[in-house]
């Protein structure tokens, strides 16, 4: 009876210890809500700020613009020939960059230098002559009548002097010939250029006007396009046109349009300047933007800019507190990377070209570039 009373009493201390934890226990769980719902309340609201890249908001002239195909060519592509008779010796390779001036052929020079040197021997000869007739002549003058020749006499052999200083005069021509023949023996560049062919090969007899080597010059090229005379009267020599040639563009300049246009096809012929460090290769097809009307003032932004959605297109401006601000936008004029826009934008602002396709309202933003480019 005792030792059931003792496990009661251990029992019902037990019991009391277990409900004091529990007590304890759900005291501080109980707490816990309240205390995450006060640092909540303490944590930034609204979406992190996102990086984001800008550009300027831009007045520039802006034009609409056709496309015509064009062919990338050289200022100068020549054909080579040679300027007299010999046998080809040599001939630069295919390839070959030259400087102008440099050695691209060479004839066969012997029958060149016998014609020089015989010229040569006969100048001597009819300068010989000339000298004695000269000397006879002023002898029997200064002789008088001492002499005993007639006035028919002394005017005879002024004449034969005067005939030989024209022999001498035609020999010295005739000695001049055959040493420009000698030079041409050895034909050299006309310009600095490629050497794309060899019209003739060693061992074949040239004549003058048969080709040797086709030189091109790979430096200064230009676009060769043709277009409609209603479109060429917007474009102006010195004007600067865009040119692509596949992803890759440059601008040229207009250096001439050629007034005459094909009776059939009313085209005319443009050709553009291309910058020296042009590397396209000649023959390439590209693509020129014309202007289709005179060139108007507009406010324009990148391509990059816009945020095209089924029912709006916009752009996000970028204020002095760096939140990002919706500005829905209808576009009008494209060049180049350049669009025009019309909306609540001014110039000077800043838009997004990086960064805005998941841009909110408001959004807060970090600058990682501002590109800065000048108005045209």
């Amino acid at each position: 009876m005792n030792r059931k009373i003792a496990y009661s009493g251990i029992a019902a201390t037990f019991i009391a210890v277990a409900a004091g934890a529990a007590f304890v226990y759900g005291g501080h769980v109980g707490a816990s809500p309240d205390t995450e719902s006060a640092e909540a309340t303490e944590e930034p609201q609204g979406p992190p700020p996102a990086a984001v890249a800008l550009a300027k908001v831009e007045s520039r002239n802006l034009a609409p613009h056709s496309e015509t195909p064009g062919t990338i060519v050289s200022i100068r592509d020549s054909r080579v020939s040679a300027a007299t008779s010999a046998k080809v010796e040599w001939v630069a390779e295919v390839g070959a960059e030259v400087n102008e001036g440099d050695l691209i052929a060479r004839l066969d020079p012997s029958d060149a230098t016998f014609a020089k040197n015989d010229a040569e021997a006969e100048l001597k000869r009819l300068n010989a002559r000339a000298k004695y007739l000269d000397s006879l002549y002023k002898r029997y003058l200064g002789l008088g009548e001492e002499a005993g020749e007639s006035e028919a006499t002394l005017d005879e052999m002024r004449s034969n002097r005067d005939e030989a200083y024209q022999a001498v005069a035609r020999a010295r021509v005739a000695l001049e010939r055959a040493e420009t023949n000698l030079s041409r023996t050895e034909v050299r560049a006309p310009f600095s250029g490629r050497v794309v062919s060899q019209e003739t090969q060693i061992g074949e007899f040239a004549t003058p006007g048969t080709e040797l080597i086709r030189l091109v010059d790979t430096h200064h090229l230009e676009v060769t396009a043709r277009a409609p005379i209603g479109l060429t009267q917007n474009i102006r020599p010195g004007a600067t046109i865009r040119v692509a040639n596949g992803v890759e563009t440059l601008e040229g300049k207009v250096r001439t349009i050629v007034p005459v246009g094909d009776e059939r096809s009313r085209m005319l012929e443009i050709r553009l300047e291309l910058p020296a460090e042009t590397s396209w290769y000649i023959g390439s097809a590209v693509r020129v933007h014309l202007p289709s009307a005179i060139p108007q003032r507009v406010t324009a932004v990148p391509r990059d800019a816009l945020i095209l959605r089924a029912d709006r297109i916009s752009v996000f401006v970028v204020g002095e507190d760096n939140l990002a601000k919706r500005v829905d936008v209808e576009l009008g004029t494209a060049e180049g990377e350049f669009i025009e826009v019309m909306g609540d934008l001014e110039p000077g602002q800043n838009v997004v070209i990086r960064g805005g396709e998941r841009l909110r309202e408001g959004q807060p933003v970090t600058i990682s570039q501002t590109r800065l480019r000048p108005s045209a």
